[in-house]
């Protein structure tokens, strides 16, 4: 008599249990596909076999297919456009973006302008309103976008000449892949070579002015406009006077300024017509420990400065450079003072009624 192994009648009743089992699944599938169509709406399953029995199943349990998706109302946009925009298109795309973050800070200075001008005018007709109030609303958008479009879009380079061929290769690669030259730094910070050197900074705020102050000549009359403008050179004197004892301050705290040089310093700065008081006080900066002052007129105020003052503050050389290299930010500091000044302005609908 043979001897089996321990276990081994163990696996081949589980061989035997396991075909058995791949039989009855081979036998529901084949009752399943031939029972299906025997009702409509149910399915009948016979299993042959001791304590087989049917079991109906609804049909829609059976169908799993899924509602069909809606159709996308936008049109199906080109494999062409998909692609990558163009430098210049991109350019165009961001000059846009920006300009409408800019248009809501120049329509609440278009309204600071309105309610002054209502101030001094307010009998003003219906058709006079509605034509001046478009007329700013014009130049806001215009403005926003002729704003982001010198901030943001693209600016020529001024390009120093090569003193060598060598030089001129290492320079071309230096710009292809953005790396400063040290030449063209040079050029800039003096102005020589650069395309925007003498060219006033565009103020989108005088834009609305001028728009509101042309359409209130052609609804009103010269006088009506000349009184608008004198009230507004007013407020802007007011508000310059602000911002220069703010700076005189801040020169007070690091040069220990007498009584004497603080009104010297304030007469010079309040008769300067630049534009560099308002980036003065944004951008002031340390430097290797000294302080600069961006936009300040060094040259004017240095002569009302003792010997240990002028050494403390420098000849202003580092605030020219900064200054003239960085247009965007002085132009930037005079178009977000001027619509800080105008948080508090609303939508007034006596000019759009």
């Amino acid at each position: 008599m043979t001897s089996l192994p321990r276990g081994f009648g163990d696996r081949r009743a589980h061989r035997a249990f396991r075909s058995g089992n791949a039989l009855l699944i081979l036998g529901l599938a084949v009752a399943l596909g031939l029972e299906s169509g025997t009702a409509e709406g149910q399915v009948t399953i016979t299993v042959q076999g001791a304590g087989a029995e049917e079991a109906p199943a609804e049909a829609a349990a059976a169908d799993t297919t899924a509602p069909a998706a809606p159709e996308d109302p936008t049109p199906a946009v080109p494999a062409a456009e998909e692609a990558a925009l163009t430098p210049e298109a991109a350019a165009r795309q961001q000059v846009e973006q920006m300009a409408a973050q800019y248009e809501p800070m120049l329509t609440r200075v278009l309204q600071d302008d309105l309610e002054l001008l209502r101030t001094l005018h307010g009998d003003l007709p219906v058709e006079a309103r509605r034509a001046i109030a478009a007329a700013g609303q014009s130049a806001v958008k215009a403005g926003a976008l002729a704003l982001s479009a010198e901030i943001h879009g693209p600016r020529p380079m001024p390009v120093a000449p090569p003193r060598g061929a060598a030089e001129g290769l290492l320079n071309a690669v230096g710009r292809a892949f953005g790396f400063p030259i040290p030449e063209e730094h040079a050029r800039r910070a003096d102005g020589a070579k650069d395309p925007e050197a003498g060219k006033g900074l565009f103020d989108p705020c005088q834009g609305v002015i001028d728009a509101v102050a042309a359409s209130l000549v052609e609804q009103v009359g010269e006088a009506a406009a000349a009184t608008f403008l004198e009230e507004l050179s007013k407020r802007e004197q007011r508000c310059r006077a602000v911002d220069v004892r703010r700076l005189v301050g801040r020169l007070e705290d690091d040069l220990f300024l007498n009584a004497k040089q603080r009104e010297a310093i304030e007469d010079v700065l309040s008769a300067d017509s630049d534009d560099g008081i308002a980036m003065a006080l944004d951008h002031t900066m340390e430097l290797n420990g000294r302080k600069i002052y961006p936009g300040l007129p060094y040259d004017r105020v240095l002569p009302h400065l003792n010997p240990a003052q002028r050494t403390l503050l420098g000849n202003g050389k580092e605030s020219l450079d900064f200054a003239r290299s960085n247009r965007q930010s002085m132009m930037q500091s005079r178009f977000f003072r001027r619509a800080n000044l105008s948080q508090q302005a609303q939508r007034d609908s006596w000019w759009f009624e």
